[in-house]
Order: structure tokens, then sequence, then C-alpha cells
């Protein structure tokens, strides 16, 4: 899925107002014609704007070359492109900035103008895929025009995979157009961590942006939790439009944080959780092999809500899709009325196989300490049996989580099986090995289709098993090569081959 150019305006330079705060100019004149932009040098084509990027191994700027060969117009790059750029003696305009990425996003919302005119974005650890599709199914049910952005791709009106959770800034602002000429009015994103960073989600201007929790993950990129916790703030920072609004979950000291940081900001703000200032709260939780049951306060009235969904961590994420549809404008009576229609996401705590004992599988994509320590608390809830879980982690990932996660396996599930994740380029045994240490009683069996076998296999009546990690996942990758895995495809084939009958 590559953005198309060919049905938006020209653009003159000067109509972008970018050249004044630049560092540094070369050869740049304010008639430049520019009919598209890239940052990848093999999509240049005649008249396109080059954004040379440092990416995570190397630096965009060494297929300058190759861009002007194509046809770039001019080139935008930073301090350490413009010292590579200089070295290849190329006469093409060059334009440096402190932070090219914005300006990415800026020249992207220039040549893709239209936008929903509401916009919500979602950001923190877990929860995040949730609420967006949460939201975006209400707004299904109240018969709006709808699509949600992030980690299962577009869904609603746009249905198709992404590459990230939250795309780069060209195919964000080109998909935004395309809702737009779609007839959507409302759409739902996740904001992620490095999409934040990464100043992807710049140029867009969000009716309400929402906090749902933040817990350890991607310390490969973020180092520690306050870089983690600055890349969310971002969203309430920067990018809430005026008469914008905030909905944060309160129930960690960083909801708390974030409620300062939005309150210095003046922007409106509702506030979410179990804590008992929360402007919507839960008052009490009863679950069942169904569902759950919670009861509610909102704006001062008392509700029960009936749930087909799994997890206990779901009432937090329903409360804040509660609180964005409140601010949006929706009536709240309506929404209150509609939620027992709510589905589960796909690989969040989806239940996706069942065997003739009643013994139930669950897919979820918990892949942080603290998710996989939610959904082990959270399905001992519902079942009266042993809880089993098949997991492993990540290569190439946070390293320090991994240890974690095997002491919380062994803490929280009567029976586990270690097991392969997506070791990309490190040794699929030297992860598991890592995690077992902190979970000695585990199985390990790296191929994944027997670990999923093994353990629905040893499922009883009254159990349950979570299989962990991928969730949504459609591919198990190895080294540089990805091959089709998918987890509920695996457990319902298992269950069918150990009960002879499909799910």
């Amino acid at each position: 899925m590559i953005p198309n150019f060919n049905s938006v305006p020209s653009i003159k330079l000067s109509d972008l107002n970018i050249t004044e705060s630049a560092l540094w100019t070369f050869n740049v004149q304010s008639e430049i014609i520019l009919l598209g932009v890239s940052e990848k040098s093999y999509l240049i084509q005649k008249n396109f704007v080059f954004f040379a990027l440092s990416g995570t191994n190397t630096h965009g700027a060494k297929f300058t070359a190759d861009a002007v060969s194509r046809g770039a117009s001019l080139v935008i790059s930073d301090t350490e492109g413009q010292k590579i750029i200089q070295s290849l003696d190329l006469k093409v305009p060059i334009c440096v900035f402190r932070e090219p990425r914005e300006v990415l996003s800026s020249v992207a919302a220039s040549f893709f103008k239209a936008q929903p005119p509401c916009l919500i974005g979602v950001t923190g650890t877990n929860g995040k895929t949730s609420v967006v599709h949460y939201v975006r199914q209400m707004w299904e049910l109240l018969g709006e025009t709808t699509a949600s952005i992030g980690t299962t791709g577009t869904n609603g009106v746009l249905d198709f995979p992404l590459e990230h959770t939250t795309p780069d800034a060209i195919k964000l602002h080109w998909l935004l157009n395309q809702m737009v000429n779609r007839g959507v009015n409302k759409v739902a994103i996740e904001a992620s961590s490095h999409g934040l960073e990464q100043r992807r989600l710049h140029g867009i201007k969000f009716l309400v942006g929402a906090f749902t929790n933040l817990s350890r993950d991607h310390f490969d990129y973020h180092n520690n939790m306050e870089s983690y916790f600055k890349s969310k703030s971002i969203l309430f920072d920067r990018l809430i439009t005026e008469n914008g609004g905030a909905v944060i979950c309160i129930d960690d000291d960083y909801g708390a944080r974030m409620v300062e940081l939005v309150r210095s900001n003046g922007i409106r703000i509702v506030t979410v959780g179990k804590n008992r200032i929360a402007d919507i709260r839960v008052l009490s939780h009863s679950f069942h092999s169904r569902g759950q049951e919670i009861k509610i306060s909102c704006k001062g009235e008392e509700h029960i809500l009936s749930l087909a969904l799994f997890g206990g961590f779901q009432a937090n994420n329903i409360l804040l899709t509660l609180g964005i549809l409140s601010m949006c404008g929706e009536n709240v009576s309506k929404i209150l009325n509609l939620v027992d229609k709510l589905k589960p996401i796909p690989g969040r705590m989806e239940e996706v196989a069942v065997r003739k004992n009643g013994a139930k599988i669950f897919v979820d994509y918990a892949h942080t300490p603290d998710a996989l320590e939610a959904v082990l608390r959270s399905i001992r809830l519902h079942f009266m049996g042993q809880i089993h879980l098949v997991f492993g982690a990540g290569g190439n990932r946070d390293i320090g989580k991994r240890s974690i996660m095997g002491e919380i396996a062994s803490n929280f599930a009567d029976n586990v099986i270690i097991t392969d994740d997506n070791p990309r380029n490190e040794n699929p045994a030297t992860i598991r090995a890592q995690i077992k240490e902190f979970c000695p009683k585990a199985l390990d069996i790296g191929d994944r289709a027997e670990a999923i076998l093994t353990g629905i296999a040893k499922l009883q009546k009254g159990d349950a098993l979570i299989i962990a990690g991928k969730g949504h996942e459609k591919t198990q990758t190895f080294a540089a090569s990805s091959f089709p895995f998918d987890d509920a495809e695996q457990a319902s084939l298992s269950v069918q081959a150990l009960d002879g009958q499909p799910l």
C-alpha cells in the first residue's frame, strides 16, 4: 500500500512556510514545484521531496544520490544528513532542520489536506487497541461512518493491515484523506510511543486524547520509564486541538502525572478508573464463564453493565471508551445501552476454541510483564479449574523483561509452556532459557504449534489456556524471514485433532 500523489495538487515550496525555520539551506528557491514526498529513495519520482532521515541501522542521506537520480527536486535532512549529503557533491536544493520528522508530517499534511472532523488518539502501554476498537464499534452502533487505525491495521470503512501500530506520517495523512473521500467523519487512532517520538502524528489535531496506563515496554528504544512517559505525553502536550479534551485513567502514578500535565495546558479532563476520585468509576465487579458484569458510577449515576468480554482489565477499557464518547458529545444513555453489544478484539483475550469438556482457549497479545500478569489474574476469576499458559518473548527487544515475565508466569499460572514468539535475529533457545531460569517448572517446547497442542491436550473440565504474546499476528519471524502462523487457527486445529470436532 503506497500513497498515491496523482490525485493531489502540486505545491510550491513557498506555500509550505518551512524554510524560515531551517538551520541551513543550499540552492533553495521559493518557486520550486513539489509533486510528492517520500523518505524512501526508491519511491521518489520527478519533483518529489526526499526526506533523508536517520534510521535504526543507517542514515537515509546515504541514499540521496539515488533519490536525485529518480527526480528529487528538494532534499530535507538533519545536521548529520547534511554532512553526508555535502560529501556527495550534489547540486540539489537542500534544507536542514533540527526536527525533520516534524517537517515531514507537516509536508505530508499539506499534500493530503482532508482530515475527518473528529479524530481520537489513544496512548499508553496496554489497552490502546481495545479502546480504539470499542470506540469504533460504538460509533458504528450509533450509525456513524467510521474507521480505526492501529495494531490490527485499519478497520471499519477501510480494512487492511499496517506495518506499524502508528503508520509513518505520509501513509497516515494519506489514509485520513482516503477516509474523508469515503465519507468517514470519525476516526480512532492508536498513538504509539514510537509514533509520537518520531513525530508521525504531527499535523493531526485530535479532538480527544486518551491515556490508558504505563508499564515497562520498549526499553530497547526508550531506555527508561521517564523517557517512555515523556514520549506518551507528546499527545497531550502538542496534539490536542483547541477546545479539545483528555480522558485519563488514574489507576497508576503515571495517570496522575498525566492529569497534572494536561491541567497545566488548560485541556478539559475526564478521569476514569477504580480510583475513588475518578469521574467515571468502577464500583464493583463480578465474573462468570461467559463474561462479566461491572457496576459503575458515571456522571453521578450508577449503572450495571453486562459485558461478553473476558478479563477484569476490560473494565477500564470500557470506562475510557465511555469517557471518550461522552467528550465527543455522544449521548451517554445511548452508549450505556449499547455496551453489551461490544465484541472482543482479535487477539485480545479472544476466545478461539473450546474443548469437548468445556475447557476454553484464549489468545492474547500480552507481551509486557504488566499485561501478562493482568491477563493471568483476570482469567482466573472466570474459571474454577487450572490456568494454563503458553508464551515466549520476542527477539531483538527488551531483554530485561524476560526474567520478569518468567517470574509472573511461575506465580500466576498453574501450568506453563515456554515457546518461541518472534525470535528475529536472536537464538530462540537462548530466549527460552532466559525465561525458564525464572520459571523452572515450565516445559520448554520451541515449536509453537507443538507447544499449543501440548497445552490444549492438558486441559481438564473447568480449565482455561492462555496463548500469549502474538495475539492477532498472522506470522512468526525467524532471522529475516516471516512464516505464516496464527495462534487462533492453530488452537482450533489442535482442538479438532484432539476432540474430532471443529470450533
